[in-house]
């Protein structure tokens, strides 16, 4: 004997079958609903003016050098590739050296007081 529920389709009756898909229809409204207040909540921050207070503080100084990038390889062409070069390594510099500096104005910054 088999319990696979399309080999046992013959057995169920109509009304069972009625209210097992009102149940599931029921079911999955409830999950809609669910997901679309979970999702409501992940966006919420992102509404109205919170969007554009954020993107105008945290995206400014991106944007800015991204205008300047995207203006020089308008003006100057040729020289964009060399300069996009150079400032990347000077990025790579930047970011391996400024550890070490921290580090040094932390020690130097700690005033010991005389006895």
């Amino acid at each position: 004997m088999t319990t696979h529920p399309t080999k046992l389709s013959s057995v169920h009756t109509a009304a069972s079958l009625a209210q097992r898909r009102d149940a599931l229809l029921a079911e999955c409204a409830l999950q809609r609903l669910a997901l679309g207040v979970q999702t409501w909540q992940l966006l919420e921050p992102l509404t109205g003016g919170n969007l554009r207070h954020t993107l105008a503080t945290r995206f400014r100084i991106p944007l800015m050098l991204g205008g300047a990038v995207l203006g020089l390889a308008l003006v100057r062409p040729r020289r964009v590739l060399p300069l996009l070069r150079a400032s990347g390594a000077l990025l790579k510099h930047a970011t391996t050296a400024m550890p070490i500096a921290l580090a040094l104005a932390r020690r130097f910054s700690k005033q010991e007081t005389p006895p």
